[in-house]
């Protein structure tokens, strides 16, 4: 009987060690022969292949555009883009209206500012006065993007309902009517340099949608 249960004892002593050790050996460390190198390549586009997936397919006409940005600027993101572009729509139809250069000197593109500023300037030659508020943006959607020349392209279409007037120097309504929303449709187009670090976006370009 002594004997038997000796026998049973060193058995379970010989298989605990015997998991100890597969554990730490069992895991081709040391020595062991390394994976062929053709293993490593099929494993390296494997693990390439699954972080393509990670990021969505764009979609929409503008998704060969948005893929060609998202090459060359891979912290690009359209959802964020339209947030800004949201933003910038704003910001600068209020800064027209109110005659405010600095703030459109950052947003627009060096010819479109040199437009506005003239435009401005005249108003206050005649002493007239624009009040513009926007009610809301009822869509803003990218219907065309590309990149070119490091620089990446994206159009916008707007609808926006906005009130305005503007007034001459007496403080009588010349042209709009405050009390009354007006919708508005418009293409607006974005540019930015990706062989830049700046990750800013300007308007190049306004037309009626």
């Amino acid at each position: 009987m002594f004997e038997l249960l000796s026998t049973l004892l060193f058995g379970a002593v010989a298989v605990f060690f015997a998991i100890r050790l597969y554990s730490v050996l069992g895991r081709r460390e040391g020595h062991m022969e390394a994976p062929a190198p053709r293993d490593l390549d099929a494993a390296k586009r494997s693990d390439a292949a699954a972080a393509s997936h990670l990021r969505p397919a764009f979609e929409g006409p503008a998704a060969a555009g948005l893929e060609a940005i998202a090459q060359v600027d891979s912290s690009f993101d359209p959802e964020l883009f339209l947030d800004g572009a949201r933003k910038a729509y704003e910001m600068i139809v209020e800064a027209f209206a109110k005659g405010d250069r600095d703030t459109l000197k950052g947003l627009l593109a060096p010819r479109v500012y040199e437009r506005y500023e003239t435009a401005i300037a005249q108003r206050e030659v005649k002493g007239e006065k624009v009040r513009t508020e926007i009610e809301r943006i009822r869509k803003a959607d990218i219907i065309e993007a590309g990149h070119a020349d490091h620089t990446a392209t994206i159009k916008v279409h707007f609808d926006a309902e906005i009130a305005t007037e503007t007034q001459d120097d007496a403080g009588a309504v010349i042209a709009g009517d405050f009390s009354r929303l007006a919708t508005v449709h418009e293409d607006w187009v974005f540019e930015r340099r990706t062989d830049t670090a700046n990750p800013n976006w300007v308007l190049v370009r306004v037309a009626t949608a």
